[in-house]
């Protein structure tokens, strides 16, 4: 705790000086005044060291931009009251209100909420909570009280439909435990019964609610998706040239909201995904909850010096995946040296689907820009055109995304 009495002590000093040299009845009012503010202050004092304050968020994780409840508790254990302005955090620049003054009652215990959001993804650190009181009788007292709380922001997600996972293929003769029609180890949901087959009545569900009742099944006729996320700068860009430097941080964000929006849908879906992304270091996931994948993405970050490269990462997984399987990769740009191993990848694989996206996309309530398509790529963008009519030619989809492109746009195009 800490406190202020420079005011105090220069007014005590003046009323001393004061009464030895002009004594009155009024120096007697000002030095009784003054006696009385120093007797406040060591009540105060007291009363300020003995309250409690607790915390608590309402989320240890949460979204870009979702509000959150961030509550403080205090305690006045004492046995008089108190007035003090609370400031909760001096790291969360989003809190509303900014600061509350509160009015603690003998023993009182009161819980204040503040309303916070995160404009970017990562782990968020609190800070510290401020408590103040301040009296016009010259004296003033605050401490800070470190939060060891932090919270994760995970990035955002598109509301898109993804469905360009490659089927399965059943070989002729051959045992296979793989259901092309139901899985019925997934329960997607119980509807009412209409002209179905009696069969696929569920008597126990139907007795519970007095009326026929079926469950709906999901299906597991897919192959496993590989995602490679590239959030370096690659070799092929100057690495100091200024306009990519920015735009890669730019870059970074979309691809991993694009990344995000197709990893929730196939998971929801019950979908099998192994999630590779490249930057500062490699990150790698296969999880049953999309969450667990929410995770990683919101702590990576990609750097214009790379130590590992698309490339290389592609030739390393390249043993482990099979014809049945579907890769998607986004990058912010190809160079010459990865386009062997994309058809490389695709003789190894069912579908192999690269989404390039230099200068991200356009959110899906957002209007577009007046601008046309040709004239927003910058040169070393364009020749990527090129690149994608050859990849195209040898059954690789490719995909040059501009500003102007929504994701659920761009999944129809494929």
């Amino acid at each position: 705790m800490k406190y202020k009495i420079k005011g105090l002590v220069l007014l005590s000093i003046f009323t001393i000086i004061l009464n030895i040299f002009y004594f009155s009845n009024y120096t007697i009012i000002l030095l009784s005044l003054i006696i009385f503010s120093w007797y406040e202050f060591i009540q105060k004092k007291r009363i300020f060291e003995s309250l409690k304050v607790n915390y608590d968020l309402e989320y240890e994780k949460c979204f870009i931009e979702e509000e959150i409840e961030y509550r403080v508790i205090l305690n006045n254990p004492s046995d008089e009251e108190i007035t003090i302005t609370l400031s909760p955090s001096n790291l969360l620049s989003r809190l509303r209100p900014p600061y509350q003054k509160i009015k603690l009652a003998a023993h009182e215990t009161k819980k204040i909420v503040f309303i916070t959001s995160f404009g970017t993804r990562g782990k968020k650190e609190i800070g510290f909570i401020s408590i103040n009181y301040k009296t016009p009788l010259g004296f003033e007292f605050w401490k800070n009280i470190k939060v060891n709380k932090s919270i994760d922001v995970l990035p955002e997600f598109i509301y898109s439909e993804f469905n360009k996972e490659s089927l399965k293929k059943l070989l002729p003769g051959e045992k296979s435990n793989i259901r092309i029609l139901e899985d019925v180890t997934y329960v997607e949901n119980i509807d009412e019964y209409n002209n179905e087959p009696m069969n696929r009545i569920n008597w126990k569900i139907s007795a519970k609610y007095d009326k026929l009742m079926v469950k709906k099944f999901s299906h597991t006729s897919t192959g496993k998706i590989f995602m490679f996320v590239d959030l370096n700068l690659p070799a092929g860009i100057p690495e100091n040239n200024i306009f990519w430097k920015k735009e890669r941080k730019i870059y970074e964000e979309y691809a991993l909201k694009a990344a995000a929006s197709i990893i929730r849908a196939q998971k929801l879906k019950h979908q099998e995904v192994n999630l590779v992304v490249i930057g500062k270091d490699i990150k790698k996931i296969s999880s049953n909850d999309w969450i667990d994948y929410y995770d990683i993405l919101s702590i990576v970050e990609g750097i214009n010096k790379p130590t590992y490269t698309l490339e290389n990462i592609l030739k390393k997984e390249l043993p482990y995946l099979t014809y049945e399987d579907t890769v998607i990769i986004i990058s912010i740009h190809l160079t010459d040296e990865i386009i062997p191993d994309l058809i490389k990848l695709r003789a190894r694989t069912s579908k192999v689907i690269v989404l390039i996206m230099p200068y991200g996309f356009r959110i899906e309530h957002e209007g577009k820009l007046d601008i046309k398509e040709h004239e927003i790529f910058r040169v070393e963008a364009k020749e990527l055109e090129k690149k994608a009519i050859l990849l195209e030619e040898n059954y690789i989809i490719v995909r040059l995304i501009s500003p102007n492109n929504s994701l659920t746009e761009i999944f129809e195009s494929i």
